[in-house]
């Protein structure tokens, strides 16, 4: 395990737990679930959780069951029940939403992961590692949910992390105002009690380093790494001292919280007029962020609010945390010399047809630093070395039949990496998926080694 005594810097007094339900209050949110015949919560998530079998059985205290039912397909409930997207997945879906108060499933399932993990409601027997050894690259949600499986299916799984601290995104992308550290390392902390081993500082991202673990008794290898590189602006002048990738500011903020970069070193500072292009998950976390270290900020986006891939709760926040906003502004150059200074914009027009089109107005917001947060891609530094085909974009091409297998026989791939950026239980569905796939090829290469002699 990491050290989990690292000092917290300016989010030291950020909640560690933010359940906000008491057992009584979670029972009596609990029953407002109509239990319906064709469950739409269910169609709304992305692993079809099975959740008004887990409210009923909170409705009747028997917590140890609902949690079951949500292990059934969920690795980390904990972790998504405070960050998915639920207002746009199983809350967006909930008939009760209709009259706009859907039952806040989100809530109720952290509660019940979170009371499970307390209590040690969900014994689980530790791997008998017997059925030999598997390696993972990363240890995100895919790489979580992989080892999970893998391990409940007695493999010997270790997971090789090239950070300080497992997680990836969960850990390095998203702000600790949203997702404690601390859970995500009581996490780790479940998955090494099952016999999952971590190495940390192990950046493994190369050809040979794969053809070592196969030399090592590995049987298959699961490349389970993130997108953390951010595109490019791609407009005048986006090269200049000043302008800010989203992903390494959120990288470095966390950095600061475990003592591993300087509070004084970090891109934004106090008093900084901050300009955040985008308006996404990533920009309104990097906004939040740069405002919670006091710096102007302001978030510029070519659309409007309706259109913002944020969820509308995230944009309210934002707001209250003093982040102003900027709608139907296309950037167009970055301005100043040496330094930023300002962020050219022109004004967009939205016509009857929602067509949107340019209307050569231009304006300019003033600014110190321009992060730029509109969208990931692959470090493709890293990716090519693996010697794995990829396409042009830099993501690894993967086949159907054995499910997520790379162009290596017996490395197989999945998350981000494959799919591009996605959210995190979908992540985590596929890293379940290709654990599963795993098993299958090796169970399948011992019968035929078993027939050939």
């Amino acid at each position: 395990m990491p050290e989990t005594d690292k000092p917290l810097a300016f989010f030291h007094d950020e909640p560690i737990r933010d359940t906000d339900l008491t057992f009584s209050e979670a029972v009596t949110e609990a029953r407002r679930c109509l239990n319906c015949r064709v469950p739409q919560c269910r169609k709304g998530c992305p692993i079809e959780n099975e959740i008004p079998q887990f409210i009923h059985e909170l409705t009747t205290g028997n917590l140890g069951a609902a949690a079951a039912h949500i292990y059934h397909r969920s690795d980390l409930p904990a972790l998504c029940g405070r960050i998915c997207p639920r207002e746009a997945q199983c809350e967006g879906a909930c008939i009760l939403n209709k009259k706009g108060q859907p039952v806040q499933i989100g809530k109720l399932e952290r509660f019940v992961a979170d009371a499970a993990m307390d209590a040690g409601l969900l014994p689980q027997k530790a791997s008998k590692k017997s059925n030999g050894r598997i390696a993972v690259i990363g240890s995100g949600p895919a790489g979580l949910a992989a080892a999970r499986t893998l391990a409940q299916k007695d493999y010997d799984v270790t997971v090789f992390e090239a950070a300080s601290q497992p997680g990836g995104t969960m850990t390095y992308g998203i702000p600790t105002f949203r997702l404690h550290k601390e859970l995500i390392l009581r996490e780790v902390a479940a998955l090494e009690r099952l016999g999952v081993s971590f190495q940390y500082g192990k950046k493994l991202g190369e050809k040979e380093d794969l053809a070592l673990l196969f030399q090592e008794g590995y049987e298959a290898v699961f490349i389970a790494v993130g997108t953390m590189e951010c595109w490019k602006l791609d407009i005048e002048n986006d090269q200049l001292d000043g302008v800010i990738d989203a992903a390494q500011f959120l990288r470095q903020v966390e950095q600061v919280q475990l003592g591993e970069f300087a509070l004084q070193d970090l891109p934004v500072q106090a008093g900084d007029r901050v300009v955040v292009v985008g308006a996404g998950n990533v920009a309104i976390d990097a906004a939040r962020t740069a405002q919670r270290l006091q710096a102007d900020v302001q978030v510029v986006y070519r659309r409007g609010p309706k259109n913002m891939k944020c969820l509308p709760s995230e944009y309210e926040e934002a707001k209250e945390d003093g982040v102003t906003f900027r709608f139907y502004a296309a950037p167009r150059a970055v301005v100043g010399t040496d330094h930023v200074e300002g962020l050219q914009y022109e004004e967009q027009e939205v016509l009857e047809d929602a067509t949107m089109v340019p209307t050569g107005k231009f304006g300019t917001v003033q600014a110190d630093k321009i992060i730029a947060a509109i969208g990931n891609k692959p470090e493709t530094s890293v990716i090519r070395h693996f010697g794995v085909d990829t396409d042009r974009d830099g993501y690894i091409v993967t086949a159907e039949r054995p499910y997520s297998m790379t162009s290596m026989a017996g490395v197989f791939a999945a998350g981000d990496i494959v799919h591009k950026p996605q959210t995190v239980v979908l992540a985590m569905r596929e890293g379940r998926k290709v654990a599963d796939s795993i098993d299958a090829y090796i169970q399948a290469k011992r019968l035929l080694s078993g027939i050939s002699q």
